[in-house]
This record gives C-alpha cells, structure tokens and sequence, in this order.
C-alpha cells in the first residue's frame, strides 16, 4: 500500500485513514524517507562535474613570490574559452572557480583544463587540491541504475498513440536524479502520469517530465534542484504496465504553457552513453 504523508511529518507510529474516514495504525514505529523536506541527496558520480550541479570545477595554486597570475580555461583541441588575473600574494593558496557557462550559455558536454597562461615565477599548483583537467557534462542520465530504453516502438516518442515521451524501463526503486537542475515547476499526483515531475532546466528554456515514480517526489513545487540532485524513484503509478520512468522534453516556454513535446530519445541516448 502507498500513503502520502503531509510535508514535515514526523517519524513514529503511522495512521492511515481512508476516504470514508476509516483508519489503521502501524504497530511500530515507522521511518519516513522520500519527503521533500528529508535530506537532499547527490547521485551525480564523482569523476565529473555537471552543469548547475552541486559541485564546480575549482583550481587553486599557491605563490612564492607576488606576482600578477593569469589561468586560461582551454578545452581538450587547447582552444582559450576564459581567463583569470589574478594579483597573488605569497603564504596563501588562490581560488578559481568556473560557473560551467560561456558565452552565457552552459558549456557543451568534455573535457577542460586549467593551466597557467605562462610560466609565472613561484607559481606553483597546490598539491592535493583541485586537479587541473576534469570531465564536465551539461546533463546527467535520470536513471541511476541498469535500465533499458525502450523495448519497442510504442515505448518511444509518437508509439502510434501520441505518445510525448520516451518509456525507460528499470527496476521499481531505481534511483531517479535530475537530469538537469533548475526549478521545480509542478509536483504531484495525477489518474495517468502517478506521481509526476516537472523541471525547469536552468538556462535552456526548456521543461523536463518525470512520470511514473514509486512515491510522492523529494521535491516539492517552487523549490530549486541541481543536476544530479536525487528526485524520486522508478514506479508504476498510475496508468503504467511494468516499471519505468517516462520521460519527457519540451520546448519554451514549458510544459502545456505553449511549449511543444519533442522527441528526448537522441539527447537520453547521449548522455546514457556518457554514464
């Protein structure tokens, strides 16, 4: 049985009541988890850092005399994206830390080094801190888990009954993420979808469905998430057959406000391969 329990709900003894006023109370104490107001949780792998993640690509360094230090971002073809200067001081590690973003736009999905622009005299990278060359990504696959994306072609986008999104199966209780963070547009139940979730994807205009998942979401409309952030699990609520997570796109301005539905298969594909 699945009981929704109001925002702040305690652990303990659970009741449960029915529409006709009916209730039952658990024998021992029970121990809630899943809420929007529980811990937020970070499934984002380590190795890589995310677009709007919770973590950004930091590199530090340290001087032995002051100088006027420049650090160049370049990407993996050595091409300069950005610069620092920074007026360093000895006796103290600098901090750099880059927002994922050029041109105002999230960076494309690679792999990105910080370097001296020159050789400063003293300049030295700390050892034990930030490494200069990391894996960026500008999503995160939902499913954190062995899954499969689609058996046949009823599971895809248009399946011959004007089918908005892509069927994604994996075991009920797999690990959802965000796979882009942004701000919670609507989260809730519906007859069709089950427990749903909307995003707005942080600077791309665009909307991204969560349907199907096994509980109430751990995140709650209005509320701010980053890429990678855990936001439910795979279910089958609602009008499912199996578990599995549908999975939409749409274009600005969003989801049923103008926007149009398109199909995410290409982009899901990219970033299953990317891990």
């Amino acid at each position: 049985m699945i009981a929704t329990v109001p925002l702040g709900a305690a652990d303990g003894r659970l009741l449960v009541t029915d529409s006709y006023g009916q209730g039952a109370r658990s024998r021992r104490p029970v121990r809630l988890a899943g809420t929007a107001s529980g811990p937020i949780e970070d499934v984002a792998p380590t190795s890589r850092f995310f677009f709007n993640g919770r973590r950004r690509p930091r590199f530090e360094f340290e001087v032995q005399d002051a100088a006027k230090v420049t650090v160049e971002l370049v990407d993996a073809a050595q091409s300069v994206l950005r610069t620092w200067g920074v007026e360093a001081v000895p006796g103290e590690p600098h901090r750099l830390q880059w927002n994922g973003r050029l041109g105002g736009r999230a960076a494309p999905s690679g792999t990105y080094t910080f370097r001296f622009a020159a050789t400063a005299a003293g300049a030295l990278r700390a050892p034990g801190l930030a490494e200069p060359t990391f894996a960026f990504a500008d999503h995160i696959f939902p499913i954190r888990g062995k899954h499969n994306l689609g058996f046949t072609r009823t599971n895809g986008f248009g399946g011959g009954r004007g089918h908005k999104g892509q069927d994604m199966f994996a075991r009920c209780g797999t690990t959802l993420a965000a796979a882009r963070g942004g701000r919670v547009q609507y989260a809730g139940y519906h007859s069709a979808a089950g427990y749903y979730v909307v995003i707005d994807g942080a600077a791309t205009g665009r909307d991204y469905v969560y349907m199907h998942l096994r509980r109430p979401a751990l995140v709650e409309a209005g509320q701010r998430v980053f890429t990678g952030q855990k936001i439910g699990e795979v279910g089958e609520t609602g009008r499912a057959t199996g578990c599995h997570l549908h999975f939409e796109m749409w274009s600005a301005p969003g989801w049923y406000e103008g926007g149009r539905a398109f199909d995410p298969l290409p982009a899901l594909r990219r970033w299953d391969a990317a891990g």
